[in-house]
Parts: C-alpha cells; sequence; structure tokens
C-alpha cells in the first residue's frame, strides 16, 4: 500500500494556482461536500478549472483541508468512503 502523503493546508496556504496545480497533477479527485462526495476524473481532461476550483477552494479562497494525496488521487475535505477507496482498504 502506497503512503499518503498529507497537504498540510492549515499551516501552508494554497491559493488558486496551486491548489489547480495540485488537482492537475492527480488522475482523480475526490471532494467530500457534506455527505456527498464528488468525484472528478483529471484524465478525461473534460473538467473545467472553475468547477474543480469552486469545490477544492474553501470560503478564504484557499485549498480546504484536509487534503491528502496518496499516488495519483488526491483527497480533500473529509468523508470516510473517500479516505476507504483512496488507501484502498
Amino acid at each position: 500500500m502506497e503512503q499518503p502523503e498529507r497537504i498540510d493546508a492549515r499551516k501552508a496556504k494554497y491559493g488558486a494556482k496551486e491548489a489547480l496545480d495540485i488537482a492537475k497533477n492527480a488522475s482523480e479527485v475526490l471532494v467530500a461536500r457534506g455527505k456527498k462526495l464528488i468525484r472528478y476524473d483529471i484524465t478525461s481532461g473534460t473538467v473545467k478549472d472553475g468547477e474543480i476550483l469552486s469545490t477544492i477552494l474553501g470560503r478564504s479562497g484557499t485549498l480546504r483541508a484536509p487534503t491528502i494525496r496518496v499516488g495519483k488521487r488526491v483527497v480533500v475535505g473529509f468523508h470516510p468512503d473517500a479516505y476507504i477507496e483512496a488507501l484502498d482498504l
């Protein structure tokens, strides 16, 4: 199992450009929004920058916490199913 990399969005502030770079370097982005889990397949090329930024950025305009990267998958926000899937548990 690949070890997750924690992106500490609480300490280091990642603005829109940095957050978009993190998302675009992934193959899949999972975003927790309340009880919903939103999936973006970055490799499809159909995801618009504004669409993904509107879900991964918080009210302050910075990357939402918690954010982890496991291989080519990024999980933004907390959702138990996303963590189970990302960590292949």
